[in-house]
């Protein structure tokens, strides 16, 4: 039978539910780090789920935030759901938020905060980001009145996964194309022969998620990149940074186990993601910066410089050749 024929046989009704696949688009969205944004194939897509999970100093939320300040300015409409009651609209801010164009939901609940979300994705809010799952408290946790329950009656063993699946499962009923990000700290798996660091949650976090980022980071004090902060007119040496390291664990829309690395900055003149530098670090991986083996010296064109902060600073300074480098 031709194709044409059998499309022809079916119902009216069946025919405005079906869709070739010919007709279906992915739709990425880029995120504030140059790196992660390639090794995911472009980004994260709407109409999935996304999820980005790891130890406490590996600024997840900050990616994220400075990401939604991305999408602000390519006209997107964003969701915050701060289930760790954590937003600074200050910090927020100096990463570029619009926060009087940003839709926040403070809530722990997982019923209250389906309740929240549902008209968020009838209505087809392009990001929402659920900050983070770790925190959510299940809804037989609470009384009628929204009041919490007391301790002995919250021992329910398997309860917040459970009430993480019911939620995921209503999301991807509701969601046709929106991007949906999942935050995540870790837990430890203990297996018959072997641990590991997963997210919290529970499997279905795993199962629903068509992409999934591991971030890892020191919080150490030796691991910090140190700088100089102002009091006054005094510059004080203090640390301001700290390296990133991430890991595409899952991706059902590209290459997976694809990593990137990147300095986070959370004090001094520029805070977040340095993007120069992640520029700066790939074109000296493809030598289209050289490096000297000795002294450090860099070379692109006719430019030379010492050292890699005096390459990130020029570039900085200098956007349009930041430009042509990346092309």
């Amino acid at each position: 039978m031709a194709f044409e024929d059998f499309m022809e046989g079916l119902d009216a009704t069946t025919v405005k539910r079906i869709r070739t696949a010919e007709n279906t688009e992915i739709v990425r969205l880029p995120l504030a780090s140059y790196g992660l944004t390639k090794a995911l194939n472009g980004g994260i897509a709407k109409g999935r789920i996304s999820l980005f999970y790891g130890v406490e100093s590996a600024g997840k939320s900050l990616l994220l935030q400075e990401s939604v300040a991305l999408w602000q300015s390519m006209g997107l409409v964003c969701a915050y759901i701060d289930v760790e009651q954590a937003y600074d609209k200050e910090w927020c801010a100096k990463l570029g938020i619009n926060n009087s164009e940003l839709i926040l939901v403070q809530a722990q609940s997982s019923a209250v905060i389906e309740e929240s979300v549902r008209p968020l994705l009838e209505n087809g809010v392009d990001v929402l980001i659920i900050d983070s799952i770790s925190d959510i408290m299940p809804a037989v946790f609470f009384k009628k009145d929204g009041s919490l329950n007391l301790p002995e009656d919250r021992q329910q063993l398997g309860a917040q996964a459970r009430a993480i699946t019911i939620l995921i499962n209503g999301m991807l009923v509701l969601n046709e194309n929106t991007a949906i990000v999942l935050i995540s700290q870790t837990t430890t798996y203990i297996g018959k022969t072997y641990t590991k660091q997963v997210p919290h949650g529970g499997k279905k976090v795993l199962f629903a998620s068509s992409q999934i980022v591991k971030m890892t980071s020191s919080n150490t004090d030796g691991q910090q990149i140190k700088g100089s902060v102002y009091v006054g007119d005094m510059a004080i040496t203090k640390p301001i940074g700290r390296r990133v390291e991430l890991l595409v664990e899952k991706n059902k829309l590209g290459p997976q186990h694809r990593t990137c690395e990147y300095d986070m900055y959370y004090a001094g003149e520029d805070v977040g993601i340095d993007k120069v530098g992640e520029v700066i670090d790939e074109a000296v991986a493809y030598k289209i910066i050289t490096v000297s083996a000795r002294g450090g010296w860099h070379t692109w064109g006719e430019n030379k410089w010492q050292g890699r902060p005096m390459v990130v600073q020029f570039f900085k300074e200098q956007p349009d050749e930041l430009d042509l480098l990346i092309k």
